[in-house]
């Protein structure tokens, strides 16, 4: 898994660089999409196709609506382990895009939908950084925990009950894009 792959130390800071690279270019890219998407509507119009697709995400966050989210289900690549440093950074970028490995939640497509059709460049960075913030928090918890055990157990059965919280925590940074 992740956190053994990237346990020796160094590979943790190249991870989280990386992390930090991948989810900063990867804001940057939907804000420049969402330039040219957004230029012909109204802002009106992008404000209710943003905020309907928002209550359809956290619906199904939430377990009122069913649907698979978009993933790229694929495990940890082995050049993570051969290539010190640099392999985990390579890694952290691709994790950092959010287009590698698992995701558990609709939150970050909320929040790429907002970034492509509302944000401004200040509200574009904040939002990549706190993307690379909160997978930063999945590997330190993986890291720092006493067994992988008890990091998978609070992963697999702990996290589910904390969804409700965390579309809770999202709609105030929602509310300011969404309303005038």
């Amino acid at each position: 898994m992740l956190s053994s792959s990237v346990r020796r130390g160094s590979d943790v800071s190249g991870f989280v660089a990386g992390l930090f690279i991948g989810a900063m270019a990867t804001a940057f890219g939907f804000l420049l999409l969402g330039s040219l998407l957004r230029a012909p509507f109204p802002i009106l119009w992008l404000r209710i196709f943003v905020a309907a697709a928002a209550v359809v995400l956290l619906l199904q966050e939430i377990g009122v609506l069913k649907f698979p989210i978009p993933q790229n289900a694929r495990l940890v690549p082995q050049f993570v382990t051969r290539i010190p440093f640099w392999g985990s950074v390579q890694f952290g970028m691709e994790m950092g895009t959010g287009m590698r490995t698992y995701s558990p939640t609709a939150l970050p497509h909320v929040m790429a939908i907002a970034v492509m059709f509302l944000a401004s460049w200040p509200e574009a960075l904040l939002a990549g950084a706190g993307f690379a913030l909160g997978r930063t928090v999945m590997l330190l918890t993986f890291v720092t925990a006493r067994s992988k055990m008890s990091a998978d157990t609070a992963f697999y059965f702990t996290l589910p009950r904390l969804r409700p919280l965390f579309v809770l925590l999202i709609i105030p940074m929602l509310v300011p894009l969404v309303l005038p």
